[in-house]
């Protein structure tokens, strides 16, 4: 007797490749966020109260970022920029689950 296989259940075994993916991805988030913290931050720091007349310091820069990233953006298009940003905002929160999920743990643990 064969058995069928349900083309809607996945492989639960891990591919290598996605997993090499999945490291790519993950890296270049955590790059990409540590280098614009930096640079934000310094630049706050750095930046006198009252530079932008009428404007606050961190909008200001962050209006220049979104300036800076925009062309990259535009060709790569509405449907990819929507894409990237779910996730993006799908990273951060399984990250943040799986962490509080884990020093919940660890404190049950004591």
């Amino acid at each position: 007797m064969s058995r069928r296989r349900d083309p809607h259940r996945r492989d639960r075994r891990v591919d290598q490749t996605d997993l090499e993916i999945t490291r790519d991805l993950v890296e270049e988030v955590l790059l990409t966020a540590l280098a614009l913290e930096d640079v934000m931050g310094a630049l706050l720091e750095e930046i006198p109260e009252g530079a932008f007349p009428g404007e606050d310091n961190a909008h200001v820069l962050l209006e220049m970022v979104v300036g800076s990233v925009h062309p990259a953006a535009r060709a790569a298009g509405p449907g990819d920029c929507r894409t990237a940003t779910a996730l993006v905002a799908a990273i951060r929160e399984r990250v943040l689950t799986d962490l509080h999920t884990a020093a919940e743990l660890s404190r049950e643990r004591e």
